[in-house]
This record gives C-alpha cells, sequence and structure tokens, in this order.
C-alpha cells in the first residue's frame, strides 16, 4: 500500500476510535446515549470502511451498535419531554420493530421550541426537532448495513424513514416547498425555509428506497411524485463548502442509480448535477476558500464535507468512466481537497477553538473523507447492486 494512503487510514482509524470511546461506544464509563444524529450517520458508514480495512471484526459490531444506539434514543421522545415512548407514537415492541417511522430526532441539546413561544433564529440552531437532511444522512448509513450485512430489515428501515418526508412538504396558494425544520412529532414547522438541497435528496433517497425495498413502491410513489415537482427546473449551485460537497456526493448516488439502469427525471441526472457541482468548486476556489485563513475561522466539518463529496465522487471515477462526468474538470480541485485534508489533520488545526466546539462532527467527517480515499463505495449506498 502507498505510505500516503496507508497514513491516512492510520490517521481515520485514530480519529474515529478516539470518537467512539469519547461517545461511549467502546468506553462503558461514557454515556452513549447523547447521541447527533448527523454525526452518527457518518460514523455508521466510517466504520463500515474500517470493517472492510480490517476484513470485519469489531468495527462492523460498533457501526451496528451506533444504530440500535440513535433509533432508542433518536427514535423515541427526550427524557426531559413529558411526552414517553416512541415519536412515532407506536407501542413500545411495535415502535421497536418499526424505529425509523416516525422520524428521528436531531439530537440538539435544547428542547424544540414550546407552542406560542416566539421564535429566536439564533436560538433555534440550538434545539432539537427534525431536519430533513439530516433524515437523508441516516437513510444512506442504512442502507450501507443493508449491504454490509444483507439484512432487510435495513432497507425496510430505511424505506419508513424517507416516508416521512411527506410531512415536511408544503402545498398552498404560493406552490409547493419543503419546510427545513419540523418539530419532533412533524406536525408544524419550525422553520418554514427550504434547504437548498433538501428535495434532490429527497427525491434521490426516495427512487433509492423503491429500487433496495421493492415492498415500499405503494406507499411511496406519491412522495416521488412531489419530490420530482418541487426538484423540476431547480438550479442547485452553490458557494457553501458543505453544499458543494452535499451535491458531490448526490452526484455519485444519481451515478450509482444510472449506472444501475436507474431512469431519473433531468433535474437530478449525474451530469446536471455535476456540471453544477464544478461550478460551485469553481466559485468557492476563487471567492470564498483561504487556505491561509487561521483555524480561529474556519469550521472543520463544512470544509471537510466538501472533501468527503470530494473523494468519493473521485474515487468512482474508474466505475462511473461511461457517464457523461468529465473527471478532467474534478481532477483540478484535488490540491484544494489536499490542502484541507492537509490542514485539518495537524494537530495544531485540531486545538483551535472552532475544532474543540465541534469535535465530534469535526471528527467523524474527516475521518470520513480520508477512508473514502480507499472505500468511496461505503459512502455511496444508493441502488441496489446486488
Amino acid at each position: 500500500m502507498d505510505k500516503q494512503l496507508d497514513k491516512n487510514l492510520e490517521v481515520a482509524q485514530n480519529l474515529m476510535d478516539d470518537f467512539l470511546r469519547r461517545t461511549g461506544i467502546t468506553d462503558p464509563d461514557r454515556n452513549s446515549n447523547q447521541r447527533y444524529l448527523w454525526t452518527d450517520a457518518f460514523a455508521v458508514q466510517a466504520c463500515f470502511a474500517l470493517s472492510h480495512e480490517q476484513n470485519g471484526g469489531d468495527y462492523q459490531a460498533y457501526a451496528l451498535c451506533l444504530i440500535d444506539l440513535v433509533h432508542s434514543n433518536l427514535g423515541k421522545h427526550r427524557a426531559d419531554d413529558p411526552r414517553k415512548g416512541w415519536i412515532s407514537g407506536l407501542p413500545a415492541e411495535e415502535g421497536k420493530n418499526h424505529p425509523t417511522a416516525g422520524g428521528l430526532r436531531i439530537g440538539k441539546k435544547l428542547s424544540e421550541r414550546l407552542n406560542g413561544e416566539p421564535i429566536d433564529h439564533s436560538l433555534e440552531w440550538e434545539r432539537d426537532g427534525q431536519y430533513f437532511h439530516y433524515l437523508t444522512r441516516w437513510f444512506y448509513a442504512l442502507l450501507q448495513a443493508y449491504r454490509e450485512t444483507g439484512s432487510r430489515k435495513y432497507a425496510r428501515w430505511a424505506a419508513e424513514l424517507i416516508k416521512v418526508g411527506e410531512k415536511f412538504i408544503n402545498r398552498d396558494k404560493s406552490g409547493i416547498r419543503m419546510f427545513w425544520k419540523m418539530n419532533t412529532n412533524l406536525t408544524k414547522p419550525m422553520v418554514g425555509s427550504m434547504g437548498a438541497h433538501d428535495a434532490l435528496e429527497g427525491l434521490i433517497c426516495t427512487i433509492s428506497a423503491i429500487d433496495v425495498f421493492p415492498e415500499s413502491k405503494p406507499s411511496l410513489e406519491f412522495l416521488e411524485s412531489e419530490m420530482q415537482f418541487v426538484c423540476q427546473d431547480m438550479n442547485w449551485f452553490t458557494t457553501d463548502p458543505l453544499g458543494i460537497g452535499t451535491l458531490l456526493l448526490d452526484t455519485a448516488r444519481a451515478a450509482e442509480l444510472s449506472f444501475n439502469m436507474k431512469p431519473l427525471p433531468a433535474s437530478i441526472r449525474p451530469e446536471y448535477l455535476f456540471a453544477d457541482s464544478i461550478a460551485g468548486l469553481h466559485a468557492y476556489a476563487r471567492q470564498v476558500y483561504n487556505e491561509l485563513e487561521p483555524a480561529d475561522s474556519r469550521l472543520a466539518f463544512r470544509e471537510c464535507g466538501l472533501a468527503l463529496g470530494f473523494r468519493v465522487l473521485y474515487g468512482m471515477k474508474e466505475k462511473y468512466a461511461g457517464l457523461d462526468i468529465d473527471y478532467s474538470e474534478l481532477e483540478k480541485f484535488l490540491h484544494l481537497v489536499e490542502g484541507i485534508e492537509k490542514f485539518w489533520t495537524r494537530p495544531s488545526s485540531q486545538k483551535s477553538k472552532t475544532w474543540l466546539a465541534h469535535q465530534d462532527i469535526n471528527t467523524v467527517t474527516l475521518a470520513a473523507g480520508l477512508l473514502a480515499r480507499n472505500y468511496p463505495g461505503v459512502f455511496c449506498a444508493a441502488a441496489d447492486s446486488a
């Protein structure tokens, strides 16, 4: 193995080992019940990547343990909520068999905003509820669990999870849109704006769910048509690094579906997503990114999110060679991604205020990007390749 690749795998493993210990997965003296959906979704995939590197063993068990912990905590009401049990409202045993049927909480430190309480936009970032784009992250973690284990319960849970996307869609006189954030039981919006890529991710997830779990098709056809309607004529361009990384991941997932002969609407075809990704990368590299900016002025998980998306799509270039994706254009940004990874693997950068303030999500996102160099497919579960 190339020495640099070997070093990156070592760094990624150390990062993940630290996360698993710090969050109670491997250290029984730590609290393992304090979960955060976004971070744990990528942690599950990173553990599966490490299980490939280690030829199985403990890391697959850690991934499956994380899934169970997320469901038993974020699939239920908070300890400080007067409501108890599964947020789906299902009885205890049935809820255990369908843990994603009511969606999953974000895992924020503060409880959701109370009825009649005025919105504080800065405080809303710290309040619980449900983010649709976090549900799509967890969706792919479950699909990868299905791929790794062959257990169809994970595919079923993924399909049941994306089904709740219907609750985020709103039709009124002004048209159709998606709410960015809902309350825990999905009865009212907490933030009325629409996420830049929520509909895109929702449509790809819905098509993927029908592919891997065909039994879900009757229940998901309405959601698929609604998502298609929202997606039509959309421009996915963004200069936000995390948004670009998401778009690159979605390009890879759309490519996976196309590679497996799944017809896609024009608005989410891989070549269309790729064009917006490249435009975003050019703008980010030219107008936003400053490699000399100090760590305290940067957010690792946003930059590393870009690196992860790049590594996944770039790492699948041989598989998707027949698709209309110009990898020579993508390769122009390899130096930018390598610079991001080099910067955030430095011990001095990991002592910065912004790293320590978001330590878990920074750790996992950086580790995932480093692992995606060798195992991009682990982060790209979209179609049933079996």
